[in-house]
This record gives C-alpha cells, structure tokens and sequence, in this order.
C-alpha cells in the first residue's frame, strides 16, 4: 500500500532516523517524534495509516500511547518496538490491538514485512466497516468480501499468536520447538477422531497457546535444570490457571480456553487446578494431555534424553484410564506412524536451521 502515512514514535534518535530512512526507501510518507505527547499532538492534527511506537518510551509510556490511540481510531494500524525479549508485555499488546512486535536491533526486511502486514490488516478492517456502515442503510451484497476480511484477520491474530509462542519457547528453550510440534500433533490426533471445522481450529489454537501461562512463572522456577522443590512445583502448577486469566477477556479465544486451563487434568481426576475427570474434561484438553504427554517423552529435556516412539506408544498405553482418555490413546495409535514422524524430522530440521542462522 504506497503512500500511506507512518508516525514513528522512538526517544532514540537513531532509530528514529533508521526507521524513517527505511520507511521512505518502502515508498511510505513518514514523520518521526521523540515522545509520546508529541506523537499523541501529530494524531490528532493529523491523518496517519500506521503508528510504530517504542514501547519502553520514557519508561513503558509507550503502552500508555498505544492505549491512547486505540481510543483516537480504533481502526489505525500498530506495531511495538521493543528492545528487550519481554513476553508479558506482548501478551499486553495483543490485547490492546496491535498488529506485530519488532525487536530491536531490527533488520530492513523485518520493517517491510511487519509494515505490510498491518497496512492490508487496516485495510481489509476498513472494509469490514464500511460493509456493515452499508448494511445499517440497508444497502446489501459484497458478502464474500467481508468473509475473506474476517479469516485474513484472524490468520493476522494467528501469526502474532505464533511469534508470542515463539518467544516463550525462546526462553524455555529446554522445550524449543515443541509448541510447534504439539500444534502439528494436535491436528493430526483431533482430525483422526473427525472434529473439524471452528472445533479443530479452537483445539489447535488452543495447543499453540497451551503455556501461555508460563509467563508468570519466574526463571528461577520454570528453568531450574534439577527437580523442583515442593513449594515451587505448587508454583508450577499454576501455570494453567494464570494462561486463563491472561486470555479470557480476548473474545476470539473464548473457544481455546479449556485447553489452557485443563490440559494437565487427568482422566481419573487426580490432575491439576480443578481435579475434574473422565468426560467432564473437554475434549481437546483430552486431546491434547496425550499429545503433550507424548511430545515429551520423545523429546530431549535436561533431566533425560529423548526415548522412542514406541517406548511413548507403550507409556500412553499403560496409562490409559488413569492419566489419559483410553479413546483418545486408541485414536492416536491408529495414526500411521510415518506421519508423526514426518513432523519430528520437519521440526528437527527448522531447529537445525534457527541454530545455524544463530551462530
């Protein structure tokens, strides 16, 4: 979308100059500001498409800013800028409405992704306004438009959702790649038992945000390499519970929550937060605690090695009807091995490729 108008709100000059050097080069009118008043006096006698604010301005004013503008236009595109791996903050920001996260120092290309990323979602919820601005006076038709609108939006949510996990698996990098792979697992197991539709999407949104709630848990705690003490595992065990509450309030989510909050219930009732059983677990929690449970037993973690496919088969089998929905266990045996390995050898090589481009 050329000529659209950007504001650059960063209290560092270099930035600043960076950001509107790139911008220009992308064919974008670009104006840049030190502070968050000054950013709040150009909205407001100004037109813009787009605002990127550093989010640590003058100390996290810039959430406050970003809180403002959504107040000023619901409807105009943001991104953060950030210069520390900070998940809780993103977390903040997806909420509040904005579009992606960059984190600083940036490359060009990172700029003109992102850039063009939230300008087609500003468009494309423009348009769904303005088809329901028509609707009001009784004007019809342009349905398809709207639906296309909707799923590219939500496939805009998706991606940000994905580079929230991401960072999360970024710090527990004990566990690097397994959201990913759980997220694979998961469709493959719900789509075997015949759930598809708004259902599989939920239950596979709900295995990519599964421990969203290990934000709240300290380092100290969620990345101590021996076993845990008592009184921090009780910690632990609230993950589930602060991933609910962090997300409850966001409408598009409402379906996914029963796997954030169950998936470490059990099949018995002896699980964790609410000790709740059999079929009174939803379903993609079931799902899902195989899954999760399979993943890391196949998985390298620092207090064991990986074991075999058939050693987790065997292991899910033994507890069927305790720890696990043996319907659930069955359905998943009936999946042809190839398959599942196929996502383990896929997710071994993007870690390969993440640990070469490190380096």
């Amino acid at each position: 979308m050329l000529f659209s108008k950007i504001l650059v709100v960063d209290d560092e000059q270099s930035i600043r100059k960076l950001t509107k050097q790139y911008l220009k080069e992308f064919g974008y009118i670009c104006e840049a500001v030190q502070t968050a008043d000054e950013g709040l006096k150009k909205l407001t006698s100004d037109r813009f498409d787009l605002v990127m604010t550093d989010i640590q301005l003058n100390h996290n004013e810039g959430i406050n800013l970003l809180h403002r503008i959504k107040k000023i236009d619901p409807n105009l595109a943001m991104i953060a800028l950030t210069s520390t791996e900070n998940t809780k903050q993103a977390v903040e920001c997806l909420k509040i409405g904005v579009s992606d996260y960059i984190l600083k120092p940036f490359q060009k290309n990172d700029i003109q992704v992102a850039v063009k990323r939230a300008l087609e979602r500003r468009s494309l919820l423009l348009k769904k306004k303005a088809y329901h601005d028509e609707l009001e006076k009784s004007i019809r038709g342009r349905t398809m438009e709207v639906v296309r609108a909707y799923h590219e939006i939500e496939n805009t949510y998706q991606q940000t959702l994905e580079a929230l996990i991401s960072a999360l698996d970024f710090r527990e990098q004990s566990t690097a790649g397994h959201s990913k792979r759980a997220v694979d697992y998961t469709r493959l197991l719900a789509m075997e038992m015949g759930i598809q539709g708004e259902e599989l999407i939920s239950i596979t949104r709900g295995a990519l945000l599964h421990d969203v709630g290990k934000i709240g848990i300290s380092d100290s705690i969620l990345l101590k390499p021996g076993k845990l003490l008592e009184s921090e595992w009780e910690i632990m065990k609230k993950h589930p519970i602060y991933g609910y509450e962090m997300l409850k309030d966001i409408k598009f989510l409402e379906q996914c929550l029963d796997i954030i909050l169950y998936h470490h219930e059990r099949f018995d009732g002896k699980g964790y937060p609410r000790r709740i059983k059999g079929e009174d677990i939803a379903i993609g929690a079931r799902i899902f605690a195989v899954i999760d449970a399979f993943d890391a037993i196949t998985s390298n973690r620092v207090y064991r090695s990986a074991q075999s496919f058939k050693k987790a088969y065997d292991i899910l089998r033994e507890n069927e009807g305790t720890q696990f929905d043996p319907y659930v266990v069955e359905s998943f045996a009936k999946i042809p091995e190839q398959k599942i390995l196929r996502i383990y050898q896929l997710s071994i090589l993007e870690e390969n490729k993440r640990n070469v481009k490190d380096k």
